[in-house]
Order: structure tokens, then C-alpha cells, then sequence
């Protein structure tokens, strides 16, 4: 009975926690959608309220009115893009990474890995002068191809290690029963990997989805802009308009959140399925 009463304590510990700590997490958002059906009067209220007396969706008639759907296609568009884009690139590499010895190897994987340190401020005029150069600025397609630099070297690091994890015996015996080197990789190695191609394909969507800097300064018609850079426009330098903010900022999350809790069972055993060590 003590040891009976000892584990249903520490469970009872472990959910006040875990329901703690969840709170902890999920209270931004929490606040972040109350917020938005406040009035101003409320927003800049002290003491702070916390719940809206007055529930007011002024702030959300606010961000239709300025065509808000617009730039939420436009952000839809550059994360799809970027999204497909880095794993097409990022596959073949990360795939030879982890089946073939050449020269260099190694060189070259530090080096994917060193590209990652530069922040991207630091490539922003090159790439702003090429994008130019090749009359692909202020454009959605070059915007991806902007991000791309940035997006595939992390998709090569990560599906090297997916596909370390799979046995190279289960492509040996597909070698071995006819199959060439591209069908074993689309018939044995794509579908065991799937989990970890789905969490990178996530994290490219919610870099480009999330991403300001580019995309406010590579995309200069506002038919063109992107969330973030709608987003920005509430923020002044003497006020911050909170409630369209708020309001906009709700929109801005519903998609990765439905992408991630859609996908969260691939997200999680793919990340789980590349921590293999060589």
C-alpha cells in the first residue's frame, strides 16, 4: 500500500508540473488572444486586466479592412515554396552525405555547418544586388531563393542524420533483389524517413513564414508583402497600435500551429529517429 501511495503521489506531482509548465508555455498565446478582443481603454488599463470586460472585434475588422488575407496568401506562398525547394535541394546532398566517402567530406559538412554562424544581415546586399541583377527582386520566387541559402544547409545536417539511422543492409538487399539505386532510395529509404523529412520540411515553412528582415526589404510592392512586414506596420517609433497587432499576430500563429499539430507525430519521431550518433 506505501509503495502504492508513494507512485500515485508522484504522479499527482508529475501532472501539477507538467499542467504548470504548460501554462507557463501556452499563457502568451493565451494572452495574446485575449488581448485582441479588448478595447484600447483596456489594453493601456492599469492595474492590468486580464480578461476583457467589453469583448470587441474592432481590431480584427481593423487588419480586413487593410486586406490582410492578401499578404496571409502571400506568406502561404513564400513557405510552401521555400519549404519545397529546400528539401529538393537539401535531399540528394544530405543523402550522399551519409552513404558515400569522397574527398573533402568532411570539409565540406563543416563548412555547411560554418554557413550557418554568419547572421543573415551579413548576406542581405549581395543577395539583394543578385536578386536584381537577375530581375527576380520584388518578387515571391526570388524571395524564396533568398532564403534558400539559409534553410537548406539546416535540411542537409538534419536528413544526414535521418538517413544514418536506417540500416544500410535494408538498401543492400533492395540492391540485391534488382532494384537500382534510385528506386531503393524512393522505395525503402524516402518512406522509413518520412518523419524527419516532414520536421524539416516544418522548419522551413515557419522560417519563411516568420522571417522579416528579407522580406521586408527584398519585397517593396505591398501587393507582394509577406505577414511579417503587415505586422510591422503597427509598430511606430513614438506608438505601437496593440490591438490590430494582437489581432493580426492570432492570424499570423493559427497556421504553423495546425501544421505542427497536424504533423507533430512525424515532427517528433523524426527528430527523435536523427539523433544517431556515427
Amino acid at each position: 500500500m506505501k509503495r502504492s501511495t508513494k507512485k500515485k503521489t508522484i504522479r499527482i506531482v508529475s501532472y501539477i508540473l507538467l499542467g504548470v509548465i504548460s501554462f507557463v508555455i501556452a499563457f502568451p498565446f493565451i494572452w495574446l488572444v485575449l488581448t485582441s478582443f479588448k478595447t484600447y481603454q483596456e489594453i493601456y488599463s492599469y492595474p492590468i486586466m486580464y480578461l476583457p470586460k467589453s469583448w470587441t472585434t474592432e481590431h480584427y475588422h481593423k487588419i480586413s479592412n487593410l486586406d490582410f488575407k492578401n499578404y496571409f496568401f502571400n506568406s502561404i506562398i513564400v513557405g510552401t515554396g521555400t519549404m519545397i525547394f529546400s528539401l529538393l535541394i537539401g535531399l540528394f546532398p544530405a543523402y550522399a552525405f551519409s552513404r558515400y566517402s569522397f574527398k573533402w567530406k568532411n570539409t565540406l559538412l563543416i563548412s555547411v555547418l560554418i554557413f550557418q554562424m554568419f547572421p543573415m544581415i551579413v548576406f542581405l546586399v549581395p543577395i539583394f544586388k543578385f536578386l536584381d541583377w537577375i530581375k527576380l527582386l520584388d518578387t515571391h520566387i526570388g524571395l524564396i531563393l533568398a532564403y534558400i541559402p539559409f534553410t537548406t544547409p539546416i535540411t542537409i545536417v538534419f536528413l544526414r542524420s535521418f538517413f544514418l539511422s536506417v540500416p544500410k543492409s535494408l538498401e543492400e538487399a533492395a540492391l540485391i533483389d534488382g532494384c537500382t539505386r534510385t528506386k531503393a532510395f524512393l522505395r525503402i529509404i524516402f518512406p522509413v524517413t518520412l518523419p524527419g523529412i516532414a520536421a524539416v520540411g516544418v522548419y522551413a515553412f515557419l522560417f519563411a513564414w516568420s522571417e522579416l528582415l528579407y522580406s521586408m526589404s527584398l519585397l517593396t510592392s505591398k501587393a507582394l508583402q509577406t505577414i511579417p512586414t503587415f505586422l510591422s506596420v503597427f509598430v511606430g517609433q513614438y506608438q505601437t497600435r496593440w490591438g490590430p497587432l494582437f489581432a493580426g499576430s492570432v492570424f499570423a500563429t493559427l497556421p504553423p500551429l495546425v501544421v505542427f499539430i497536424l504533423l507533430q507525430r512525424y515532427f517528433i519521431s523524426g527528430l527523435v529517429s536523427g539523433a544517431v550518433k556515427e
